[in-house]
Parts: C-alpha cells; sequence; structure tokens
C-alpha cells in the first residue's frame, strides 16, 4: 500500500526517511535490515499510550505510536528500538526481547546514529529520548542530529 508522506511524520520528523537511514548503520551491515526495508506502520492514538511501538520480526514490520505532545526524542528513540528488535531477533531465556543483548546492541546504535552514549539500567522508553531532547535544547530548535531528519520542534 503506498502511502502519502504525511502519514509518516512524527514530531516533525518523517519516519520512513529516518529509518532508511539507520538502516545504513555500520552497526547494521551485515544483519537483514541493511538487505530489506521492513514495513512501517505509525499508529494514531489520543493519548501517550502504554506500548509507544512494537516490532513483529516474523512479519518484518514495526510500528510507531504518534500521541499528542509526543517530542521528537520520543518518536526516534522508539523508531531505533524497534528496528533493533528487529535486526537482534527474540533471544532465548527470561529476557528475551530485552536481554543484554538488546541493550548493549541498542547502546551501540544510539552512539552510531546520534552520538548518544549511555548505558540506561532498564530498557523502558525515556532514557535516550531524555538524551536526544536534551542535546536539541543545547544546540537549537534547528538541530540536526548526523542521521535525523528534521529534528526541529
Amino acid at each position: 500500500m503506498r502511502r502519502h508522506r504525511s502519514y509518516y511524520r512524527v514530531a516533525g520528523i518523517d519516519l520512513r526517511r529516518e529509518m532508511q537511514r539507520l538502516r545504513a548503520l555500520r552497526m547494521f551491515a551485515d544483519g537483514p535490515l541493511a538487505r530489506s526495508s521492513p514495513e512501517l506502520k505509525i499508529r494514531r492514538a489520543s493519548r501517550r499510550p502504554n506500548r509507544l511501538g512494537f516490532a513483529v520480526p516474523d512479519e518484518w514490520r514495526l510500528s510507531v505510536t504518534a500521541y499528542p505532545e509526543i517530542r521528537p526524542g520520543d518518536a526516534l528513540e522508539t523508531l531505533l528500538h524497534e528496528l533493533v528488535h528487529l535486526h537482534v531477533g527474540r533471544r532465548r531465556g527470561g529476557h528475551a526481547w530485552h536481554g543484554r543483548v538488546f541493550k548493549d546492541t541498542l547502546a551501540r546504535a544510539m552512539a552510531e546514529a546520534y552520538g548518544i552514549k549511555l548505558r540506561p539500567r532498564n530498557s523502558l522508553h525515556g532514557a535516550y529520548a531524555e538524551a536526544l531532547e536534551q542535546r536539541r535544547r543545547r544546540v537549537g530548535a534547528q538541530l540536526e542530529l548526523p542521521l535525523a531528519d528534521g529534528i526541529a520542534a
């Protein structure tokens, strides 16, 4: 299905375009993201949901939820988080989705994509988003992170 480009615009960012840029990260070069683009769906919600995004590796798709007052950092963090899920897949054990491999990979991806060097204790949404927003405030509203498109508020 072909969608109008405005469908992919969340918090001033074209998430489809940003997804294509993120797929080109060196860390994804030997994985499935380098070979094919997953389907990206944008869900629209009237308030902030509990689930900001999700990935379905078996169907090679991901979803990001747009909601009122979503910040650019929130959208970018969610998009990259879900791309890392597609790259890593589900692991065995008690931390199948958000275990050590996932956390290490997400930290590397954030550093490579946006220069954000953090190691949050958990994989809950927020730490990377806040770092992205702080960086945006320091540099100004017109900031374009190394791979981010239109990070303006």
